[in-house]
């Protein structure tokens, strides 16, 4: 059965906030990793200071983490000597990463498993602490560490993921509230109600007994779109994918049948929460589940729909000299029942550039049109900003129609030498109200209990990574 050494969770700087048991192997398997991450860091600042001294170009992506580098997902640490949990020696091991909100998860690996089961129950991992505690910050781990260690030694068994549905945690580790910190201070948490029979429940995902004083049940289909455009605005590659997210406040155990318009000829390679019943998608192409109470992802997928034209075009200029460059931005909304939203472009424009100088006009008022003077950048055209050190440039806009005036973004650049931007500028936006698959919830049937729920359905298409090269 596959499994995995342990957890180890990392600060901002590196040092190790919390390790779970590394029981099967020696008390510095767990620094040997957190050294070899750490010296990996430190390599890769070293050459990213190496870069900018040099005046070279690099990704704009890998300067903008917040330890501001990229390192490579799966990193391999050498431990000659190291005894393995069979007794045969072993080499090394494989370090599967990931960063959110500036803290670092390590998962060390030294059995033969696919790296993608480790990052698989990282992903299930921090959704569980982010559903029971917010925002995960290196704050709101330090003041909920008993939660935090309670939870990885429920979800982590010897290496071997357990107990892993939140309806299951929340009645072995109890969510962090007021009076359960209070009650901890005064030393008094045995005063807290504990449930007196966990894991009693027939059904994993959904605890017995219940209730709900309104009935509702909440789908919320995002699909995020992937796709390269060329100069010339040709769509070279797209690929879309979505997910399902629900929020159920259901009493009792109702059996859900749920219809998707389309759903055989518009989704490719579903992956269901566990409640879905596999045969019957297969035979009638409908989702029959039992769903768990509160928040659940209840499927993620890929989309068969071909996108052959972009709800936004992107308009791209930029040309480079010895000291500096020149640049051009014209953007036009494609969707004319709907607004875009939270528009962003972006661009890296090489380690030697020192400053940008913008003029961004638009059909749209300034911002806070009600103060004496507005921030540099602030126009009818949006805000534009530059980040002397990551060396982006962004164009920010709050909404676009296609019946307004096209806003652009008009100036130039300075740079120490001649500067080495990236080759395509990077789109962000979002549409609310619109899939792009055509993807939509056609019915919704409730059997076994004798009310009928409100339902509500919501519709997100946003931008992944969208490349247009100027």
């Amino acid at each position: 059965m596959a499994r995995i050494d342990g957890l180890i969770i990392l600060d901002p700087n590196g040092k190790p906030l919390i390790t779970s048991n590394f029981a099967s192997h020696p008390p510095s398997y767990p620094s040997i990793h957190i050294d070899a991450f750490n010296h990996a860091v430190a390599n890769a600042r070293a050459e990213l200071s190496e870069g900018k001294a040099a005046g070279a170009g690099t990704n704009g992506n890998k300067s903008a983490t917040a330890l501001g580098v990229e390192l490579e997902p799966v990193l391999w640490v050498n431990a000659l000597g190291r005894i393995g949990p069979a007794g045969v020696g072993a080499s090394g091991a494989a370090l599967c990463h990931v960063e959110r909100d500036g803290l670092r998860y390590l998962v060390p690996v030294s059995e033969d498993v696919n790296p993608l089961f480790a990052f698989s129950f990282l992903q299930s991992f921090l959704d569980t602490l982010t559903e029971y505690l917010g925002d995960v910050t290196e704050g709101t781990v330090k003041d909920n560490f008993d939660i935090v260690y309670m939870l990885i030694e429920e979800m982590l068994d010897e290496g071997h993921p357990m107990t892993m549905e939140t309806n299951m945690l929340k009645d072995i580790v109890i969510p962090p509230s007021l009076m359960r910190k209070l009650l901890n201070v005064a030393g008094v948490a045995g005063l807290q109600s504990q449930p007196t029979a966990p894991f009693t429940a027939p059904i994993p995902w959904r605890r017995q007994g219940v209730r709900h004083a309104n009935n509702e049940i909440y789908f919320d289909i995002e699909e995020t779109l992937d796709a390269i455009v060329d100069r010339r605005g040709a769509v070279l590659e797209t690929a879309v994918w979505g997910r399902i997210n629900a929020n159920s406040r259901l009493s009792g155990n109702p059996d859900l049948v749920l219809n998707l318009a389309n759903a055989k000829t518009t989704l490719r390679d579903p992956a269901f929460h566990p409640c879905v019943r596999h045969n019957r998608w297969e035979r009638d192409a409908v989702l029959s589940f039992i769903p768990p109470d509160g928040k659940f992802k209840l499927a993620e997928y890929s989309s068969r729909v071909p996108v052959k034209q972009l709800p936004v075009t992107l308009k791209a200029k930029l040309t480079t000299e010895d000291n500096g460059g020149r640049f051009s931005l014209t953007l036009t909304s494609r969707m004319n029942a709907h607004a875009l939203e939270n528009i962003t472009v972006s661009i890296f424009l090489g380690t030697s550039t020192t400053s940008v100088s913008a003029t961004a006009t638009g059909e749209k008022p300034p911002l806070h049109t009600g103060e004496s003077s507005a921030p540099a950048g602030r126009v009818g055209g949006g805000t534009y900003e530059f980040d002397p050190n990551t060396h982006v440039l962004k164009w920010h806009l709050a909404s676009l129609v296609a019946t307004e005036r096209a806003p652009s973004l008009t100036g130039s650049f300075v740079a120490t030498g001649r500067p080495t931007p990236d080759p395509a500028f990077s789109v962000d936006y979002s549409v609310t109200g619109h899939t792009y698959s055509g993807l939509r919830v056609d019915g919704l049937k409730v059997l076994g209990e004798g009310y009928k729920p409100f339902k509500g359905v919501r519709t997100t298409a946003k931008s992944g990574r969208i490349d247009v090269r100027w």
